[in-house]
Order: C-alpha cells, then sequence, then structure tokens
C-alpha cells in the first residue's frame, strides 16, 4: 500500500499523473475526467480512500496480522487467511464488477462530435471502481498460489477499465472542448487493462478501435478533415475485426447491437469529412451538428406508441439512414423515384394486399387488389399522426374510385382504393445521386411505419364491412423529389388526392436536411 500514487482525483477517484504529484503547483488535472483541483483536495481524497481501504481489510482478516509484514508470514497461513477470511468477501465484489463491466459494455461508448448521448447504465461509480482496484492492489501480498495471484490481478485490470469506461460514459453527456482527447486516453488504457484479462481480448479489440474513433473525432473539431478521414478509416477496419472476435465468442455477444451502432457512426464521422476532402462539402462540422441533432428531436408523448419511439435499438436504424444520405451526398446513391423536385423527401413503400367482396346473388365474387401505401419517413413528430393514422399515410381508401350502383350489383368493381398512381412511382425508385438537391432525414423505423399501417388497416376494417386485409409489408425507404413553395413541401402529381395530412402541415424550414 506505501507503493500506491499518493494522489487521487476526488471526482472520479482516478490516480493522478506522476508529473502532477512531483510538480509545486497548488492545482492538479485529472488526466481521466478532466477536472482541475486543488492539490490539497486530492491528497485528502486519497487519505479517506485508503483509510476505507484498511478499515475493510481490518474487517477482513484476523486480527494482529499486517499485511506490511505478511510477506514474513508462513505461506501456509497467509494462504488460510486469503482462503478463508479474504477470498468469500472478495469472490461476490468480483462478479458484481464483472457483470457491472459486461452490462455498460453493452451500450454503445461513443457519440459524433456535437452530440450529447446518455451514460452507460452503471451500476458503479468511477470512484467506486478505482477504489475496488486499489482495494485489490493491496490485497496482492495474501495470494500465495497462481490461481488466486491472477484472479486478483484480472479484477485490478477489470476494475480499472470499468472505471475508465464510467468516465467516457459521463464525458458523452458533456460538450466542453478536448473531451475525445480525454475518451481517447481512457479508451486506450481500459484496452491495455482488458488485454491483460483472460477471455477479454474481443472487448479489448473494440477499445482500441474506439480510441481511434474518439481521436478521429477530435482532429475534425480541429480542422484535420483529412487526417479525421483517414482515422476513422482505421478504426471502421479495426471496429469490423472486433466484430468477428465478438460473434466468434458467445460471452461477448451482447456487445454486437451496440458495435454496429459505433460502427454507423464512424462511417457517418468518415463520409462527413470526405465531402470536404474530396470538394463535395465545405464545413463537417455543420453536418455533424445537424446530423447530432437527431439525437434531441422531440416526439410526441403518446402511451401508445412510447414502446417504439423509447426504443434505443431505433438510434440504430436511423443513424443507418444518416450513413446513408452522407455517403450519397459523397459520391453514392440513393433509391429515388422518378420525377425532379429540389427536394428528395423520405417515404416508407409499403405494399398492401386486399380482397374484398362484390356483386350480389349468382354474380357475387372476391376480388383480390395489390396497392402501394407511402408513408411520409417524419411522421412520428406528428401527435395527429400518432393518435389518427389516416393523416400520417396516403389514404387510399379514402380515394376509393367511383363505382355505379349497377357495376356493384353485377360483381365488376375491381377496387374500392385508389393509389395506382402511388404505386407507379414507387417502383420506379432506383439507386442514383441526389446531386445538389436537399434530403430530409428520416425520422422514423420499418417497425414504426409498419404499426401506423396497421392502425390504419384497423381504421378501415371497421368502416369497410366487405374489406378482408392482409399483413402489410413494408418494402423499404424511398426518396420522393418534391417542390417546395412558401415553406412548404409540393408533392408529385401521383399524390394527387392523397397527399398525406402530415405533409400539407409539414414546415420545410422545422425538417433536419442535409
Amino acid at each position: 500500500m506505501d507503493d500506491m500514487i499518493e494522489l487521487r482525483c476526488k471526482y472520479c477517484g482516478a490516480p493522478l499523473d506522476r508529473k502532477d504529484i512531483e510538480s509545486d503547483s497548488p492545482y492538479v488535472t485529472c488526466p481521466s475526467c478532466g477536472t482541475t483541483q486543488q492539490r490539497v483536495d486530492a491528497k485528502a481524497y486519497m487519505d479517506q480512500m485508503m483509510a476505507e481501504i484498511k478499515s475493510w481489510i481490518g474487517k477482513a482478516i484476523p486480527g494482529g496480522f499486517s499485511l506490511a509484514q505478511s510477506e514474513n508470514v508462513d505461506p501456509i497461513a497467509r494462504h488460510n487467511i486469503y482462503m478463508n477470511n479474504v477470498k468469500p468477501m472478495l469472490d461476490v465484489e468480483l462478479r458484481e464488477f464483472r457483470f457491472a463491466l459486461n452490462t455498460v459494455t453493452a451500450s454503445p461508448l461513443i457519440v459524433l462530435p456535437f452530440s450529447k448521448g446518455d451514460p452507460a447504465k452503471s451500476s458503479h461509480t468511477s470512484s467506486q471502481a478505482f477504489e475496488f482496484n486499489a482495494k485489490l492492489k493491496s490485497l496482492e501480498p495474501l495470494a500465495v498460489d497462481q490461481e488466486n495471484k491472477a484472479a486478483i490481478v484480472d479484477g485490478e485490470n477489470l476494475a480499472s477499465a470499468y472505471a475508465m469506461i464510467v468516465n467516457n460514459s459521463k464525458l458523452l453527456t458533456d460538450t466542453t472542448p478536448g473531451r475525445f482527447a480525454l475518451m481517447s486516453k481512457n479508451f486506450k488504457e481500459a484496452a491495455d487493462s482488458v488485454r491483460r484479462c483472460r477471455d477479454y481480448a474481443p472487448l479489448a479489440s473494440r477499445l482500441e478501435a474506439l480510441a481511434e474513433v474518439c481521436t478521429a473525432s477530435d482532429m475534425v473539431l480541429n480542422g484535420d478533415a483529412m487526417g479525421c478521414s483517414a482515422k476513422a478509416e482505421s478504426a471502421i477496419g479495426k471496429l469490423e475485426s472486433a466484430k468477428k472476435e465478438i460473434m466468434a465468442n458467445p460471452k461477448t455477444a451482447v456487445m454486437l447491437r451496440a458495435v454496429d451502432l459505433e460502427l454507423a457512426q464512424c462511417k457517418t464521422l468518415k463520409s462527413t469529412a470526405d465531402m470536404v476532402t474530396n470538394g463535395t462539402g465545405k464545413d463537417p462540422l455543420k453536418t455533424l451538428e445537424l446530423v447530432n441533432r437527431l439525437s434531441s428531436v422531440a416526439y410526441p408523448d403518446d402511451p401508445r406508441w412510447n414502446h417504439l419511439l423509447d426504443r434505443k435499438e431505433r438510434d440504430f436504424e436511423l443513424n443507418g439512414f444518416v450513413e446513408e444520405i452522407v455517403t450519397a451526398r459523397n459520391g453514392g446513391t440513393l433509391p429515388i423515384c422518378a420525377g425532379s423536385g429540389d427536394v428528395l423527401f423520405p417515404f416508407w413503400d409499403v405494399d398492401l394486399r386486399y380482397s374484398f367482396t362484390t356483386g350480389s346473388l349468382f354474380s357475387k365474387k372476391a376480388v383480390e387488389v395489390s396497392e402501394d401505401l407511402m408513408v411520409p419517413a417524419t411522421f412520428t413528430t406528428s401527435a395527429e399522426a400518432l393518435s389518427n393514422p389516416r393523416f400520417g399515410l396516403t389514404d387510399i381508401f379514402s380515394a376509393a374510385p367511383e363505382s355505379s350502383i349497377l357495376s356493384r350489383m353485377k360483381g365488376q368493381e375491381d377496387s374500392i382504393s385508389g393509389g395506382a398512381g402511388i404505386g407507379k412511382l414507387a417502383d420506379s425508385a432506383a439507386m442514383n445521386s441526389p446531386g445538389t438537391r436537399e434530403i430530409v432525414l428520416p425520422l422514423s423505423t420499418r417497425a414504426e411505419a409498419t404499426r401506423l399501417v396497421e392502425c390504419y388497416l384497423d381504421q378501415c376494417a371497421r368502416s369497410h364491412s366487405k374489406l378482408k386485409l392482409s399483413s402489410p409489408s413494408v418494402k423499404r425507404l424511398v426518396y420522393v423529389p418534391c417542390g417546395s413553395s412558401g415553406g412548404r413541401i409540393t408533392l408529385p402529381k401521383e399524390f394527387s388526392g392523397l397527399v398525406p395530412g402530415v405533409i400539407e402541415r409539414t414546415d420545410l424550414g422545422a425538417v433536419l436536411k442535409i
């Protein structure tokens, strides 16, 4: 215990750098959380922490036994003390910290510049993790056999890595300058720690990649778009390699979804930097700031929809759309419908199949119909669309073709909906460059579009007694070229009579566009 670093950060519990310890300055800065504090406060915290560790050890080992003199005690006696007095208490805490580390790493551990993320849910503070690390270091002399020594060293490294990750999790909620440099350093140290532990190689690979992502973010914030692109490309390769390791190890499979989201974020960062280096964009920071406004979009509070809109998994899908858009801006393509217009608006193309009964007596028959619905991908921001599905899509059953009473009696009706033009427009979508047109960001997922259509069909079934509906199939997200006039969206002629109410209310100046 006398060999331990004598100063600790009073805010997070991290050991302070040797240069700060040896400096004459009355102030010291934590290398892990970045906070500056008075030297006397750091020393007071260290003294308090050591007193608590000594108290814990005093309760765990027999009276009269001194750790300072443990090397002079018979190894068998030391082993018995460890096995009977210390190990039962220590094993409980080791299991808790291992479980806590697995839990926190199941969440995404990075954000893009200008974004504030939710901190990963951790069972301990960084101070508690660093204190546990110090406690384990103090107990090393008691472990005699190699198995117990290895367990203690593993615990030290896992506690240190866990503390660094918790510190980075807190930095996600901040946007102060320099946070990405701190996060990169923490990830590197955490990776070094877990690399020394058994069965944690996939996590170490992931943390090393995240350190590079943070370095790339720091570069773009300092105007180095080319350096950011190169570093982000390296990070993508390392994350994809880490993903393969994670998939091959059942113990780390819980991290898979988080790594997918981190990959999408990293690809977005690289594509944004490439827009500058390739001359297709001027300001990557402006693009990143817009992209990250996604995380602060205010969705209506609706009990029927909250379980979908509050899902963490939806971030993965939305960030995937953003990555596709930014890549398209950088020479890639998007599924764009035929037509002209200076704004590309995202729509979900939905395949709907239904049947209805027409005719009477001997002319009675069932008719099967295939239709397309179009759902504006921004409908989730409209409280009226969430409460009244007809408002949030192309209401094809309100635009049913006119038919005479005689046609209905003879069974000559071939449809009770009106969306033929929509289907042709949706089918015209092909992978093309967006050019210089503005692209509206999608704010809904496939699951949410499916839910809206299901609610719509439920409404229609109650008002059309002869209607039999199959389950809708959301085929894909397409981008429809639209005009703009007076801050409003002007849809193509194919939407005649089918313009969703949510589009009529859309303020083009308020939507997120790239």
